[in-house]
């Protein structure tokens, strides 16, 4: 099954180490816009089909049920996961906040989280 990452799980960023051993398959971007929050050290999504900024940059890759289990467990109750259809002729999850959280934010107006 393929998982589409745009935060800290992406090469080079401090969560990588949760795919470990998944296969890269491509950088793409989702085909819905979404909004994308810059919550300091990690990103978020919000799922808001009326307030929607820009498609969502990221990486796909291809995961064990195991290796999704433990992304759950990382994500925790900030996050939930959708398939959502990928520029690259694909399907993938992906994970979206279940709410605001009550921090400080900015909208990431390109949908890159660099």
């Amino acid at each position: 099954m393929y998982i589409f990452v745009y935060g800290t799980l992406k090469r080079g960023d401090p969560n990588h180490q949760f795919l470990n051993g998944s296969e890269f398959i491509c950088t793409t971007r989702t085909i819905k816009k979404y909004t994308m929050l810059n919550l300091g050290p990690f990103p978020g999504v919000l799922k808001n089909e009326s307030v929607s900024t820009s498609s969502i940059q990221g990486e796909v890759y291809d995961i064990t049920a195991q290796t999704l289990e433990t992304l759950d467990s990382y994500e925790g109750d900030w996050y939930f996961r959708e398939e959502v259809e990928l520029e690259a002729g694909i399907t993938a999850l992906m994970y979206f906040l279940r709410k605001i959280p009550a921090l400080n934010y900015d909208i990431i107006r390109d949908g890159n989280w660099a």
